[in-house]
């Protein structure tokens, strides 16, 4: 009767989280080890760096519109000997010239000023999409990271709680091992019995030792995420009562169509698309600039033989005028690049009713899911207190010879298997709330909020 009363005991202690400790230790939990990710999550940061590049697009998308100043100089200085030819002399030989520096200096300015361009405006058109586009992917990149949060720090608790529970067991059949070799000295009971005991006593270390493994795992990849290893998280409230989902499945289903990423996303590459299709027909368009623009010559030195040296030749040259450029024929190169965008365009159409598709099937396969938690953690705990009553009942025809010491191993099994299926149960509602939420793309910090409700206070 004192084995029954230390086991009922233990699932008395193992109804609150497992990893609670009976000091008062401060444990993080998930609000504040969000708050770690936000500053330490690499893909978080390269989401951000991206949208900062993609945002310097604005600027030169400007510049197709702005007029450009180009600014040329040159100079030149050679050293050489021209020779003359004179018909003077009888033998018309060439009279050697002195040897000279030839100097020259060039310098212009020319200003060009785009007046009709349509490339350019379809490329700032498709610039301003693009910026829309990675606005939505840092969004994305920010609740997939509150996902990833919150879906490594339940399934580190649970992996704390299966070490607890097997070290339970484990304890459990130690005891029971004892009462079991006391009864066999007494010959009350056969050597089977024993060797099954020390069977089952074995294969549980083995699954402590798989299960410990196993949260070491976990705590790494809260380590990936977060920069540093965690110490203990707090654990999930025992007494919290979960509510059975609001909605009908179609009502989500709506939600997601106007709301998830994924395809407001793939909305934004279509028009991407659309303007590389507008963009590549610019190609048959002609292109008209403004052009002014000065420029000086300065030629000094290298004079004919027998000149007088002089200050040089000087030219100037200042022009304005209207410059257009009208495609002809290219081969039927702007053509095929603009079947190419189609085509490309079309490509991208067909993968957004796909992907339509995949997500209607994700949002009922969550939404049945959490219908299926919720009447799961009901039911396993009715379980869970029937095997309570089955061990009691087992553990008396024990101690009064009527069951043998395999039965009580069993009975203790069902009642492991019980409660883990009530933890198992519980931590798989808040994940296929997680998402539901993330599909339909309205996960935020809000409902991160919210699960943390369901902790422990510290």
């Amino acid at each position: 009767m004192n084995y029954l009363k230390q086991f009922l005991l233990i699932i008395i202690i193992t109804l609150v989280p497992l990893n609670l400790k009976l000091n008062a230790q401060e444990t993080i939990d998930l609000i504040s080890l969000y708050q770690e990710a936000l500053k330490n999550d690499s893909l978080l940061s390269s989401a951000r760096f991206q949208n900062e590049a993609t945002k310097e697009l604005i600027n030169q998308g400007k510049s197709l519109f702005l007029p450009s100043i180009s600014l040329d100089a040159s100079f030149d200085k050679q050293n050489k000997e021209r020779k003359f030819l004179t018909s003077a002399l009888p033998s018309n030989d060439l009279l050697s010239g002195k040897k000279t520096n030839y100097e020259s200096y060039n310098y212009g300015v020319t200003i060009k000023q785009p007046l009709f361009n349509y490339s350019g405006y379809t490329q700032y058109k498709k610039i301003l999409t693009q910026i829309s586009l990675s606005d939505k992917q840092l969004i994305k990149t920010q609740q997939d990271l509150i996902f990833r949060i919150s879906k490594v720090y339940f399934e580190t608790l649970l992996a704390k709680d299966q070490v607890d529970l097997f070290q339970i067991q484990r304890a459990s059949i130690q005891e029971q091992l004892a009462k079991a070799e006391a009864q066999f000295k007494a010959g009350l009971i056969s050597v089977t019995d024993i060797n099954e005991a020390k069977t089952k006593k074995a294969l549980i270390e083995a699954q402590q030792i798989s299960a410990i493994q196993k949260l070491k795992i976990k705590k790494r990849e809260i380590q990936v995420i977060t920069g540093k290893l965690p110490g203990d998280l707090t654990p999930l409230n025992p007494i919290i009562t979960f509510t059975e989902i609001d909605n009908l499945a179609d009502d989500w289903i709506a939600i997601a169509q106007e709301n998830n990423l994924e395809l407001q996303i793939k909305s934004d590459e279509i028009k991407i698309a659309e303007r590389e299709v507008d963009s590549r027909r610019s190609g048959h368009y002609p292109t008209i600039d403004a052009i002014a623009s000065r420029s000086r010559n300065w030629d000094k030195g290298g004079y004919p033989y027998g000149a007088t040296q002089n200050e040089g030749i000087r030219s100037y040259s200042d022009s304005i005028g209207v410059e257009i450029s009208i495609p002809i024929f290219s081969g039927g190169m702007t053509s095929s690049r603009i079947r190419e965008a189609i085509l490309l365009k079309s490509k991208l159409e067909e993968d957004v009713e796909y992907l339509k598709r995949g997500i209607e099937l994700k949002v009922r396969d969550y939404y049945l899911s959490l219908q299926t938690n919720f009447s799961e953690i009901t039911a396993f705990q009715q379980a869970m207190e029937s095997a309570e009553l089955q061990l009691e009942s087992t553990q008396l025809g024990f101690e009064e010879g009527l069951r043998n010491s395999v039965e009580v191993l069993d009975a203790q099994q069902i009642l492991f298997n019980a409660k883990l299926n009530v933890l198992e149960s519980r931590y798989n509602y808040i994940m296929n709330f997680i998402n539901l939420k993330l599909s339909t793309g309205i996960l935020s910090i809000k409902d991160l909020d919210e699960i943390n409700q369901y902790l422990m206070a510290n």
